[in-house]
């Protein structure tokens, strides 16, 4: 029978289910003495099984509902223990973006200064030649010669391109002998150079730092030493040569162009080495410009003209964002950022977009955007304005 102890059973745990089940096996409490009696040789009255199950249950419901409350109350304090991590996880982000520009500002500042060093050594080590000398020119016509979306430091090879630092010398040794045969043809006395961002391949995008040979801090220096040797070359072919810069997007120090510190730019150390590297050329001018780091503004010849990288700026807007942000009406706006052959026009200013100096990578193949490599050599008289176009292509 059910209310028979079991074998393996204790006689307290047999007590508790004699007095639990009383009802279900249709018995009184006096029943229950000859039933302890048979399995434990005990003599027992019917109110000892009766008051010890009042005080059990009250105890097992006072146990229930202490259990609960502490259940309860473990269930808040592990709620209050997750918000408190978060509140310090929080409190940690805000301090790490708090304190981040003034960590990104002394990093930046300790690279510009390992720089600096090494391009002062590079002035002993390898000094840049110059000769100092009188030209003979009654010409009035000046070049502009665009330099853009070089990504010094990529390596790319597939179908289209075979590029890397090796073969970045390469084209910019072509790009600057043709730019000085072009221009001999005309007799250009004054050679503006515009570097329209994008100098180096930096590390805004992941495939970008997969592809990159370098670090965006090395790839700095070596970049702004070859194009030392490409100014200085010019320097000793014409007359003057005027130097503008602009920033892109490739050059700045963070991947997320959200950030605040997106507008730092390793770019801005281009134009400081450069000043360095060329210090004892006389016939260089560093130009500034006068309303943004990212916007050219000045006269060739009496013609206006607009540079861009062109990341910020569509073409069909950029006449006129940039008219209306400089209160300035120009005849040719350049741009590069683009990688392509285009050319536009709008209420009679002409817009020009460089090609890539690099040529095509990962993510133009990716996208189904070949293109071929060249840079733009413009030819600018006083009277007529631009006079020639040279697409230089700098393939093998």
């Amino acid at each position: 029978m059910e209310y028979k102890i079991k074998s393996n059973e204790s006689v307290d745990a047999y007590r508790i289910r004699l007095c639990k089940n009383k009802d279900l096996y249709d018995l009184r409490w006096k029943d229950l003495p000859p039933l302890w009696f048979e399995a434990t040789g005990e003599n027992k009255s019917p109110d000892w099984f009766r008051k010890f199950w009042r005080f059990y249950s009250e105890g097992y419901q006072d146990a229930t509902t202490d259990n609960s409350d502490v259940s309860e109350q473990l269930l808040e304090l592990e709620d209050k223990i997750v918000e408190f991590e978060q509140m310090k996880i929080r409190y940690a982000d805000r301090k790490r973006e708090y304190f981040k520009p003034n960590r990104v500002e002394a990093r930046m500042k300790e690279y510009f200064e390992v720089a600096t060093e090494e391009i002062k050594k590079l002035n002993h080590t390898k000094p840049l030649s110059w000769v100092d000398r009188t030209f003979v020119n009654d010409s009035t016509k000046e070049g502009l010669l665009l330099i853009s979306d070089t990504h010094y430091g990529m390596f790319a090879k597939n179908y289209w391109n075979d590029f890397n630092n090796e073969e970045f010398k390469r084209r910019m040794k072509k790009l600057i002998t043709r730019t000085v045969s072009h221009s001999q043809l005309h007799k250009v006395k004054v050679m503006n150079v515009f570097l329209l961002g994008d100098l180096i391949n930096g590390l805004i995008h992941l495939i970008t730092r997969i592809n990159n040979t370098e670090d965006a801090v090395t790839q700095t220096i070596q970049v702004s030493d070859i194009l030392s040797e490409v100014l200085a070359e010019l320097c000793n072919e014409f007359e003057e040569v005027k130097v503008y810069n602009v920033r892109g997007n490739h050059d700045r120090v963070t991947a997320n162009k959200k950030d605040e510190i997106a507008k730092e730019s390793f770019n801005d150390f281009i134009p400081h080495f450069l000043k360095l590297r060329l210090s004892h050329v006389k016939n260089i001018t560093f130009m500034e410009n006068k309303y943004d780091d990212e916007i050219i503004v000045t006269d060739i010849l009496g013609h206006t003209i607009f540079g861009v990288h062109g990341h910020k700026d569509k073409i069909k807007n950029v006449n006129h964002d940039i008219s209306q942000m400089t209160k300035t009406f120009a005849e040719y706006i350049v741009m590069g950022h683009y990688h392509h052959h285009e050319e536009n026009e709008d209420h009679g200013v002409e817009i020009i977009i460089n090609r890539s100096f690099s040529g095509v990578d990962e993510f133009a193949k990716d996208i189904r955007r070949t293109s071929k490599c060249a840079q733009k050599l413009i030819i600018f008289d006083e009277d007529e304005g631009r006079l020639a176009t040279y697409d230089i292509k700098l393939h093998n």
